[in-house]
């Protein structure tokens, strides 16, 4: 048989993202503060931008982007003869009304000065505590890598023994190091369960209290269920468990969290919404973005008069390159942004004339194909951005939840909207709702929904089932008494 060689071509087309697309869908998931920080980074790395300082931006807030047509006209200049097809924007100087640089920057100031000032650590604090106790070397080196390993909960990371074997500690030596370091504030620290936590702490401050250690390592299942009665079975004296419990209640599962100072997570709105003469007009929260233009200076040698060759000119024609694409990105980003929410005030006006309670079913997909834009970049440019309504301010993602049927044909009810009303009916009861019981209430309200799905719900929202529910209840009212007598 004989071989032959044959030469085929074939054409295939491949999508290929390249640096400065990807560039451009990093930016749409960013927030206007996170996107100040990008632009100042790219502004240090590259010499063709540069902050325009001084440059006012229009006076006009409510009209949002000009018209493409109108947009276009005199924001471009032809750099010069050597790149007749190559137009790049001079400055980045959005549609919607801001503050001029100087403003900005004081504004900034102002900001950073209002910051919560950065506050001791919890490895700090047990470290601190550690290295005034009377230890060896050993016994301080053994003791500094254990609270190391400890995360912000009080919890050591992984166990004893994984960590004297990755640390080449004798494992003796981590236990007595261990111990130093649960009698250090907060009390308990290092343990690597809750149960385990909670004994640590009785064993130190209520040595005596023994029935509280056996139903902690014994019957922490039962405690957590609120199984009373089953660990009465055990053989313990129903006085016993109720002083027992007394004591568990008194205790924290959590200990790294009495030290550790409450986070206190800022949110600035990314846009506002706000009624202008009848209208919902959407004002974009961008004073914290610097306004960006090509530096005259490098872009002047990259014209044909001047020496610049070879490599040199290699390197600005990329660096300029890259510029005229993060403006165009930044200006891009900006107006999809004004579209969406445009777009999710079309559809959620009741919400934004009612409140939260009339919030309807919406999806990615119906203000894609209002917008006319794919599904994945209506999800980027809602990641991580927030909105100042008249009722508060919301996250992009609130507004889209999935439907829930009407059964008395009406518009269907928004998932969200459920989870809300079971909340309600939650904390209004007197005698704990089941989640069959909640359908029917709900059915009544015309709201078809399986039990299964009420369950779901209830889990998301962190509501106990109605057993546990009512055993809480009778825990309250058996406690009552008794706390009226002392008072």
């Amino acid at each position: 048989m004989a071989l032959s060689q044959n030469l085929v071509q074939k054409q295939t087309q491949k999508l290929i993202i390249t640096q400065d697309l990807r560039q451009s869908i990093e930016l749409l998931p960013m927030s206007n503060l996170e996107l100040s920080e990008k632009i100042e980074k790219e502004v240090l790395e590259n010499p063709m931008l540069e902050i325009a300082e001084d440059f006012e931006k229009p006076e006009n807030p409510a009209e949002g982007p000009a018209p493409e047509n109108q947009r276009t006209e005199g924001a471009e200049e032809d750099i010069g003869e050597s790149f007749p097809d190559f137009a790049v924007r001079e400055e980045y100087a959005p549609v919607e009304g801001s503050v001029s640089g100087a403003e900005r920057s004081e504004k900034k100031h102002q900001f950073l000065q209002n910051q919560v000032r950065t506050e001791e650590t919890l490895a700090d604090h047990l470290l601190w505590q550690v290295r005034l106790l009377d230890l060896d070397e050993d016994e301080m080196q053994a003791a500094e890598i254990i609270v190391s390993s400890i995360d912000e909960k009080g919890y050591l990371t992984q166990s004893l023994e994984e960590l004297a074997s990755a640390t080449n500690l004798p494992i003796d030596l981590a236990r007595r190091a261990l111990e130093q370091v649960r009698r250090c504030d907060p009390v308990g620290c290092g343990a690597r369960t809750v149960p385990e936590c909670l004994i640590s702490q009785i064993q130190i401050l209520y040595p005596a209290e023994t029935t509280a250690i056996i139903i902690l390592r014994d019957h922490f299942d039962s405690l957590e269920k609120l199984d009373f009665k089953k660990i009465e079975k055990a053989g313990l004296p129903e006085a016993d468990i109720d002083s027992a419990l007394k004591v568990i209640r008194g205790l924290e599962p959590y200990p790294g969290t009495l030290f550790s100072p409450p986070r206190h997570d800022y949110i600035v709105p990314d846009m506002s919404v706000q009624e202008v003469d009848g209208t919902f007009e959407v004002f974009v929260q961008d004073e914290w973005i610097p306004e960006l233009k090509i530096n005259d200076r490098y872009k002047n040698l990259m014209r044909k008069e001047t020496r610049v060759s070879g490599e040199d000119r290699e390197y600005l024609q990329s660096r300029l390159n890259s510029a005229a694409w993060l403006i165009k990105s930044i200006k891009q980003r900006r107006e999809t942004m004004i579209q969406v929410m445009r777009s999710i005030i079309r559809h959620q006006k009741a919400f934004f004339e009612q409140g939260p309670g009339h919030l309807r079913p919406l999806t990615l997909r119906e203000i894609a194909a209002d917008v006319e834009l794919h599904e994945s970049t209506i999800s980027r440019i809602t990641t991580n951005k927030y909105v100042q309504t008249r009722w508060g301010i919301f996250e992009l993602k609130h507004f889209f939840s999935s439907s829930l049927r009407n059964s008395e044909g009406g518009d269907d009810h928004s998932a969200r909207n459920i989870k809300d009303r079971i909340a309600r009916l939650v904390s209004e009861e007197t005698d704990p709702l089941s989640d069959q019981e909640i359908v029917h209430i709900l059915k009544k309200e015309g709201v078809e929904i399986a039990r299964r799905t009420v369950a779901k719900y209830r889990k998301i929202l962190r509501i106990l089932p109605a057993d546990r529910r009512k055993k809480l209840q009778g825990l309250k009212q058996k406690n009552q008494p008794a706390e009226k007598a002392r008072s």
